[in-house]
């Protein structure tokens, strides 16, 4: 798919939706953010849109029986802010220990005991009074009487005297009176001994007190939870929550999102492409986003530019789904109907365009707890904000703590061309940390059409309104992998 050409600020006509860029885009930029609820702009309550009055022309890009409001872009804070806001968590299920990887904890769990539970050796050795040993040389050994011999799972029978030592085994408790626990490469054994019980052994030097004992409590102590609700379960986790006695725990259900193509351009599979039409590549891509991030998603196909047909997949949908995603169909050209079916379905619109490049016509509307991202067709679009929009919502369904992406700052090793305008841009690169700092490389294709443009990317590059940073300049990085942190 070839690059269309760029508009005098900067933008992409076909930035608007269906992954072909022959869409027309709103001409209108520039102004204040919104929370935008209802054509003619406001919320429905009433109050006033944030930062002043939205612009909006209701008479004018109507498609079939509906009416499509002309609206001015958000800021892109403000539109995360207001996407976020209304994410709702999902409902708790309990699922066995052992199929929870992966999973996010939706409820702390407390030890019922001290980690470990006991004063346990961490070596093969024995057990012994550090001052029995205080000036053992090896010329003049201190000589001890082995009294006892205890394994792991095993319990003392005895405490221990003056001059006497307990053989003991990793993980053994350490029997009381013993204050250190002395390898058995550091004994001698006299003539005949092999340091059973009954026998002698020979220290030939001090031992300090608390050596190779791990205490009662040192790891973790009893009513801590070293586990906490909105963590996700991995190998650390799942070993902790053993430890705790724990069969099932209890996590948030994985969100269920619909993903849908807009787009009578678009076909899927093998095969030559008849004049006009261009391979879906969203769908699967956004199908493999959303599920590595836990999502139980589901790739339902292409959807015509009809809003009847539009509508009536939406709705039925909603009916199990708590994510609907489109792509494409989402600007204000003639064959961009999602807005007006948001609004037919009595859905509010929290906004409709954000300041940003690439993805301006970003929307998100939301209807109770279920929510619509009609992302734009252009695949580094709906890359793009996939990653900052839809990803950040699901891990907050999910209850994750840590539910936004990593951000830190890098040196730009790289940079594309382009001028810099009012939008935020998003450069994709390449991220790595080279002598203990971060860089990124963002020299390679950022038109919102190309695949190129992500492929490899790790990371995005944020780069704020009128700023043109060089190379070698400090630039926010946000990093893509939807399991970081």
């Amino acid at each position: 798919m070839g690059a269309p050409a760029a508009g005098d600020d900067g933008s992409v006509p076909g930035d608007s939706g269906s992954g072909c860029g022959g869409r027309s885009a709103d001409p209108s930029s520039g102004g204040e953010g919104h929370r935008c609820r209802s054509p003619g702009g406001g919320d429905r309550d009433g109050s006033p849109p944030i930062g002043g009055p939205v612009k909006s022309d209701v008479s004018s890009n109507r498609k079939g029986d509906l009416i499509m409001p002309k609206l001015e872009p958000i800021d892109f804070a403000d539109a995360r802010r207001l996407c976020f806001e209304r994410v709702t968590p999902l409902d708790r299920v309990r699922i066995p220990l052992g199929q929870s990887a992966g999973e996010v904890l939706a409820r702390s769990v407390e030890l019922p005991e001290d980690v470990p539970p006991f004063d346990r050796s961490v070596i093969d050795g024995f057990a012994v009074r550090s001052v029995d040993c205080s000036q053992a040389k090896a010329n003049e050994p201190a000589v001890l009487s082995v009294v006892d011999e205890v394994a792991a799972g095993g319990w003392p029978s005895r405490s221990l005297g003056p001059g006497q030592a307990v053989r003991t085994m990793t993980g053994a408790p350490v029997a009381p009176g013993a204050d250190a626990v002395i390898p058995i490469e550091d004994v001698r054994f006299p003539e005949g001994s092999r340091g059973l019980v009954g026998e002698r052994i020979e220290v030939i030097a001090p031992v300090p007190v608390g050596e190779s004992i791990q205490r009662r409590g040192e790891d973790l102590s009893r009513g801590s939870a070293p586990v906490e609700a909105g963590r996700r379960i991995g190998p650390a986790e799942a070993a902790v929550l053993a430890t705790a006695g724990v069969e099932e725990v209890e996590v948030c259900r994985a969100p269920r999102v619909a993903l849908f193509s807009t787009g009578d351009e678009l076909v899927s599979g093998p095969g030559p492409l008849t004049p006009g039409k261009i391979r879906n590549s969203n769908g699967p891509m956004l199908l493999a986003m959303t599920r590595l991030a836990g999502a139980d998603a589901r790739d339902l196909g292409r959807l015509p530019d009809l809003p009847d047909k539009v509508i009536e997949a939406v709705a039925g949908v909603l009916e199990w789904a708590d994510v609907v995603v489109t792509t494409g169909a989402v600007s204000v050209g003639d064959y961009d109907v999602v807005p007006g079916a948001m609004e037919e379905l009595g859905m509010d619109i929290l906004f409709q365009r954000v300041r940003i490049r690439p993805g301006k016509p970003v929307t998100v509307a939301v209807k109770g707890n279920k929510m619509w991202f009609a992302l734009p067709g252009n695949p580094a679009s709906a890359f793009v904000t996939g990653h900052l929009f839809l990803l950040p919502s699901l891990r907050l369904m999910r209850g994750y703590t840590g539910w936004d992406l990593s951000k830190t700052e890098a040196e730009l090793r790289g940079r594309p061309g382009g001028e810099p305008g009012p939008s935020v841009r998003f450069w994709r690169a390449r991220a790595w940390i080279e002598d203990g700092r971060v860089v990124a490389d963002a020299d390679r294709e950022q038109s919102s059409s190309a695949l190129s443009s992500f492929v490899g990317a790790n990371a995005v590059v944020e780069v704020p309104p009128f700023a043109d940073p060089a190379v070698g300049d400090r630039v926010t990085v946000w990093w893509l992998n939807p399991l970081v942190p």
